[in-house]
C-alpha cells in the first residue's frame, strides 16, 4: 500500500515550524477494502507489485516576509520518532511511523494480511496521523486529532501516537496521543506551554444525547475564554487546548448508538441534570517567563486545570445516588502598562518601571447530587461556588506606590426536585407535551451549567 501527501512548514503554537511531512506507505498484503462514504479506498496488492494510491493533500506555504538584509539561515525542526503503535480487535499488532526520510512504514506481526475492515481503518489512521502532524505545523496552528479520537475501536481496539519535532538536536515539541474503548488522551510539549486532556470512556450511560454534549462543551469553552482573558493566556496556546478539549470529548451520546448504552442508572431525567460528558481531566500550562529585567523574580505565568468526576451507588437502580463534581483552578501573573495608550517597554532602567503587576487566584466548584428511594426521585440539589481572588502591584519609576487585593466569592445552592416532580406528575400523552417536555429537559440542563465567574452565580 502507498500513501503519498505534501504539505509546506509552517509556524507552530508552541514555538515552532515543522518540515513538510511527505508519507508514502509501504506494507505487507492488504485485502480489497473500500469505504466510500469518507473516500478512502484500499485494494489488495502484493509484496512486489503495490497495486494501490492513497494521495493526500497538505497545506500550502504561507507567503513569505520580505528580507531586506542578509539573515542565518536555521534549518527547520522536523518530526522525529513519529509512529502510531496499533492493537487490532483481532489481536494483531501494527505499527505506523515516519521515517527520517518522510517515509511512513506500516509494520505487522506477520504475514498474515489484514481484513477488509482493518485496511479500511489502518488507511483512515494515516489519514489522521498526517492531519494530526501538519495541523499542528500549519499557520494556523490547531491541534487536529479528531479522526484519532474517533477511530473504530470494535476494529482498532487501542492506538498510540507519539511524536517529537527537534531542531538543531534538541527536542521542542512532543505530542503523545492515545485511545481505546475506555479512555482518550493527549498531551503536548513545547516551548509555549503543556497541554494535558484525558476523557474516561469506560462508563458510557453517564454520557447524555449529542446536544447535550455539544451545549457542555460550548459552556466550557466560554468558561475557558474567560479563564484565558482575567489570565492574560497565549491565544494560540489556548486554541490548542479547546482543540484538544472539543475532539476528546467529541460527541458520541445516545443518539449515536452503539457507542452509549441506555441504563436504568442512569435515566433521562438524570441526563437532565448531568453535564453530559463522560468524566475528564484536562490542564494547560503556559512557560513562565521573566519579562521585567529589573524584577526577575516577576514572572508571566498562566496555568489553569479542570475536571469532572462521577460517582453511581446503590444496591439497585430503585435506591440509587448519583454525584458529580466538576472543578476548576486558575493561577496567572502578568505585566501591563499604566493605561492604554502607554507603551510597556520593561528594561534594567528605573525610568521604564511603570506599570502594572497582576496576580490571579481563582478556584470553582459545582456539585450535583440525585438520589432515589424505592424508584422515586428524593433529591436533585446543586451547589456551586466560585472565588477570584485579584492582587494588583503599581510601579511607577520602579518604585511601589500600590498594592490592592479584592477578593471575590459568591456561592448558590438550586433545588431542581419541585420542578422535575412536578414534570414527572404529568406525563406527557401528544407529541407537541413530549416536546415540551423535551425543552424543559434542556432549560434545566442549561441552568446547571458550571460557572467560573462569581458574579454568574448571583
Amino acid at each position: 500500500m502507498t500513501i503519498s501527501s505534501s504539505s509546506m512548514a509552517a509556524s507552530n503554537a508552541m514555538g515552532l515550524a515543522v518540515a513538510p511531512v511527505v508519507a508514502r506507505v509501504s506494507t505487507a498484503t492488504l485485502p480489497t477494502a473500500t469505504d466510500t462514504s469518507n473516500g478512502v479506498t484500499s485494494s489488495s496488492l502484493s509484496t512486489q507489485t503495490p497495486s494501490v494510491v492513497v494521495t493526500l493533500s497538505g497545506a500550502t506555504a504561507a507567503p513569505l516576509s520580505p528580507v531586506y538584509s542578509p539573515q542565518p539561515v536555521t534549518p527547520p525542526p522536523a518530526w522525529s520518532n513519529a509512529s502510531i503503535a496499533i492493537e487490532t480487535a483481532s489481536g494483531r499488532t501494527l505499527t505506523l511511523s515516519l521515517g527520517d526520510d518522510g517515509d511512513l512504514a506500516l509494520k505487522t506481526d506477520g504475514d498474515e494480511p489484514l481484513s477488509k475492515a482493518e485496511s479500511v481503518a489502518v488507511a483512515k489512521l494515516a489519514v489522521a496521523f498526517k492531519s494530526a502532524l501538519d495541523g499542528m505545523a500549519s499557520s494556523s496552528p490547531q491541534m487536529d486529532l479528531a479522526g484519532l479520537a474517533q477511530v473504530d475501536t470494535s476494529v482498532l481496539s487501542s492506538v498510540h501516537l507519539t511524536a517529537q519535532a527537534s531542531g538543531t538536536g534538541k527536542a521542542i515539541q512532543t505530542i503523545d496521543f492515545s485511545a481505546d474503548a475506555n479512555s482518550r488522551s493527549v498531551k503536548g510539549d513545547g516551548q509555549a506551554g503543556y497541554i494535558d486532556v484525558s476523557v474516561d470512556l469506560s462508563s458510557p450511560a453517564l454520557t447524555g444525547s449529542q446536544s447535550q454534549q455539544a451545549s457542555a462543551i460550548n459552556n466550557y469553552l466560554r468558561q475557558f475564554d474567560q479563564a484565558a482573558s482575567r489570565g492574560h493566556a497565549s491565544p494560540a496556546l489556548m486554541t490548542m487546548f479547546k482543540d484538544a478539549f472539543t475532539q476528546m470529548n467529541a460527541p458520541a451520546g445516545l443518539d449515536a448508538v452503539p457507542l452509549t448504552r441506555p441504563s436504568t442508572w442512569v435515566t433521562e431525567t438524570d441526563h437532565s441534570l448531568l453535564s453530559g460528558l463522560a468524566d475528564f481531566s484536562a490542564s494547560v500550562t503556559q512557560n513562565a517567563v521573566a519579562s521585567n529585567p529589573y524584577r526577575p523574580d516577576e514572572h508571566d505565568a498562566f496555568a489553569f486545570q479542570v475536571s469532572q468526576t462521577t460517582q453511581v451507588s446503590g444496591r439497585d437502580p430503585s435506591e440509587r445516588s448519583i454525584s458529580q463534581t466538576s472543578s476548576s483552578s486558575l493561577r496567572a501573573s502578568f505585566h501591563s502598562a499604566l493605561s492604554a495608550d502607554a507603551t510597556l517597554n520593561l528594561t534594567g532602567d528605573p525610568k521604564s518601571q511603570n506599570y502594572y503587576y497582576t496576580q490571579v487566584n481563582d478556584s470553582a466548584q459545582s456539585n450535583m447530587k440525585i438520589g432515589y428511594q424505592k424508584g422515586r426521585l428524593v433529591q436533585a440539589s446543586l451547589t456551586q461556588t466560585a472565588s477570584q481572588t485579584t492582587e494588583q502591584t503599581k510601579y511607577v519609576m520602579g518604585k511601589k506606590v500600590e498594592d490592592i487585593t479584592t477578593p471575590l466569592k459568591q456561592s448558590q445552592q438550586r433545588d431542581r426536585l419541585p420542578l422535575l416532580n412536578e414534570l414527572d406528575r404529568h406525563p406527557p400523552k401528544t407529541q407537541q407535551e413530549r416536546d415540551e417536555r423535551t425543552r424543559a429537559l434542556a432549560n434545566i440542563h442549561d441552568s446547571v451549567a458550571f460557572q467560573l465567574d462569581p458574579t454568574a452565580l448571583r
